[in-house]
């Protein structure tokens, strides 16, 4: 090829601001790539039904090394990518072209490891700096006869070169099938940053799978992309291009882009001789001094770009949205199970279940439950008679009460619990997304201080129903018979009144649990009076439970907080609602 001369365009073509309808896309732009940056997905590529941080990170990819730096420009050079399979013969055609070993070829696979960007010197600003491709730092060379940075991926090997036309650099890309996926991976992105294709394949692989899952890309974004066949038996091109015309037609390409190079030995530098790639070399010439039509090209480009970005944009977004329901089935599991969790314990404590045992027993030693209970068939006298005689006596000792009725609480808490998280750790492990947010939570489910918590839980109620003894015992009379008895002997009366029965249930429909209670029941009305004493049970039941369900909430934390690190509703929303950025805007270099 040979350096040509572009109009006159700017004295400062790279400092040119953006015409007004350009800074109005720029900033939808702007606003999107900021959605897809906070954008996250929970599921690795690969994944079962995901491939969302893939295809996020290829429209981050769009944006920065193609949108933005052409939306600031259409002038700007074009950028043509040298693409193709394994072994094509991209690196020979680009030395070829440039009569210039600038990049490495050979039978060793791969060849093209860091990518190879040829410029003339006078469009080397446009390339030097960050302005596309921002990801890759920029090293700078005569290319493979120096040898610099040949095993990057994540730079750019930037060669000024005469002979690379003016308005146009060509960069030799890695290749789209290697084995090596950093290399795929490269490939794929210096494709979506380019302005144009030269397409390298050869009339043996000329119909492989790979390749024409790349072309069919390209004709989607109405990509201008130049196919080189490369390596065809004399004779051959007669069955091979028709057939290969109709490919292209088929997938929105244009065939009379297509060069045909017959199989032919390379000269001493291991190039194609002048001849067989001088109809390419005139092509890329006379494309590079027609300003019209390198506009032409980068504008058809822009808009092909934009309108698959917006594909992918709303797939993201619906991908996203089956991603927040997926979280919130989730929620929905570990919340119900732990409101079960709350259910069971307020059951315990309303069916009398835990006065059987220690609590039973020790509340029956605290007031002398045989003779007690005996009297419970009598007049509602004999009993008050017997409840008084407590306040003339010493007070009794109520810590062995206190111990059992928080032994049996815990007991209840903590198993209840820790059946809940079994359950929700076994529901979650039945969906990928479940799967892999049990592999961050916390490896102790139960918390290791589940039991001092519950412990604490326990306390904090004992001691609330305290306080409420002390209030409501307010007034001479109240507080000398508490004083008789003992603000914490009242208090374990009422807490058993609380296990025993709902507020108006009496002993003889609940049997001898209830019998203890309802000893316990007619000291606090000797003292409360009735309805105050069914307010003050319906009171520390309730006071129980919103201590109870405090401690759930924070063991339903564990999972809760977990989700709502990866709900998303606003992006989603966002995403979803995407409007196509060129619509309507008219938008003209």
């Amino acid at each position: 090829m040979e350096s040509t001369s572009l109009p006159s365009e700017s004295t400062d073509p790279l400092n040119m601001p953006p015409d007004a309808h350009a800074v109005q896309l720029l900033e939808r732009v702007a606003k999107l790539e900021a959605s897809l940056s906070d954008l996250h997905f929970i599921l690795a590529t690969g994944q079962t039904g995901s491939n969302g941080e893939s295809l996020r990170i290829k429209a981050l990819h769009q944006i920065n090394d193609y949108l933005e730096p052409r939306i600031k420009n259409l002038n700007a050079p074009l950028l043509a990518v040298v693409g193709g399979s394994t072994g094509a013969g991209k690196s020979t055609l680009v030395n070829s072209l440039l009569g210039d070993r600038i990049s490495r070829s050979g039978a060793v696979r791969p060849t093209t490891r860091t990518p190879v960007l040829a410029v003339n010197p006078a469009d080397e600003p446009w390339f030097a700096n960050e302005r596309i491709l921002p990801e890759l730092s920029r090293l700078k060379g005569a290319g493979y006869s120096e040898g610099h940075g040949m095993e990057r991926h994540d730079a750019l090997l930037v060669v000024p070169h005469a002979n690379v036309p003016r308005g146009l650099a060509i960069l030799d890309a890695p290749d789209i099938d290697s084995v090596s996926d950093d290399n795929r991976a490269l490939a794929g992105q210096l494709l979506n940053a380019a302005d144009l294709w030269i397409f390298v394949t050869t009339a043996n692989r000329y119909a492989d799978a790979i390749p024409w899952e790349v072309l069919t890309e390209a004709g989607t974004r109405e990509i201008t992309v130049c196919v080189i066949l490369n390596r065809v038996p004399a004779g051959a091109e007669t069955d091979i291009v028709p057939d290969l015309e109709r490919l292209l037609s088929a997938k929105n390409l244009d065939p009379k882009l297509l060069h045909v190079i017959n199989e032919v030995e390379l000269d001493d530098q291991q190039m194609i001789p002048g001849e067989r790639i001088e109809p390419i070399s005139a092509w890329l010439n006379s494309l590079a001094a027609d300003a019209t039509e390198r506009q032409r090209i980068a504008e058809q480009t822009l808009e092909g770009a934009i309108k698959r970005l917006q594909n992918d944009v709303r797939t993201l977004g619906e991908q996203a949205e089956d991603q927040d329901l997926q979280l919130q089935s989730l929620a929905k599991i570990a919340t119900e199970r732990f409101d079960f969790t709350l259910g069971k314990t307020t059951e315990a404590l309303k069916d009398g279940s835990l006065l059987r045992g220690e609590i039973l027993a020790r509340w029956q030693d605290f007031v002398g439950a045989g003779e007690l209970l005996r009297g419970i068939e009598g007049v509602v006298g004999r009993i008050r008679d017997r409840v008084g005689s407590f306040f003339s006596g010493k007070p009794p000792a109520t810590h062995r009460v206190e111990e059992a009725i928080e032994s049996g609480l815990h007991t209840v808490l903590v198993g209840e619990i820790t059946n809940a998280f079994h359950d929700v750790d076994r529901s979650w492990r039945n969906t990928p997304i479940g799967i892999q947010l049990l592999s961050s939570l916390p490896a102790d489910r139960p918390p290791k201080d589940l039991e001092s918590r519950a412990a604490d839980t326990i306390r904090a109620w004992q001691k609330d129903v305290l306080e409420m003894i002390r209030s409501e015992g307010a007034g001479k009379r109240k507080t000398a018979r508490i004083a008789a008895f003992g603000v914490n002997g009242v208090a374990v009366a009422l807490m058993v009144v609380v296990f025993a029965s709902t507020a108006g249930v009496t002993g003889l429909e609940l049997g001898i649990a209830g019998g203890s209670a309802v000893v316990g029941q007619k000291l606090l009305e000797a003292i409360f009076g009735e309805d105050a004493v069914r307010r003050m049970a319906t009171r520390a039941r309730t006071m129980l439970e919103a201590r109870t369900q405090e401690l759930i909430d924070e063991n339903l934390a564990v999972y809760q907080q977990e989700i709502d690190a990866h709900l998303q509703p606003e992006i989603v929303q966002e995403l979803l609602n995407q409007k196509h950025p060129l619509r309507g805007e008219g938008h003209k270099a």
